[in-house]
């Protein structure tokens, strides 16, 4: 899934604004942490984008392709994610 810079820092700011009104965190630097959130954000999506392409690679190697939308389909992408997402960790 793209996600464009806008909503990224979008985001963001929303993480920021949640954690300092819940009194969970005091930024002293809050620029900088406003990137370190921006930056683990992009990286999430980079991640699910890569584990997202893997898992239809996988998919679309079976030798009875699976109709994309179909209910096995859906299971063995769930699936084929999870194991994915957990060999990345």
């Amino acid at each position: 899934m793209q996600i464009s810079e806008d909503r990224i820092s979008h985001l963001a700011h929303k993480v920021i604004d949640r954690l300092w009104r819940s009194d969970l965190v005091d930024f002293p630097d809050e620029p900088r942490s406003l990137q370190r959130v921006k930056s683990a954000i992009a990286e999430f999506f980079s991640a699910s984008e890569e584990i997202d392409l893997a898992v239809r690679r996988k998919l679309a190697s079976y030798s009875q392709s699976k109709v994309p939308g179909s209910r096995e389909w859906e299971i063995l992408y769930r699936k084929f994610y999870e194991e994915e997402a957990a060999k990345r960790r």
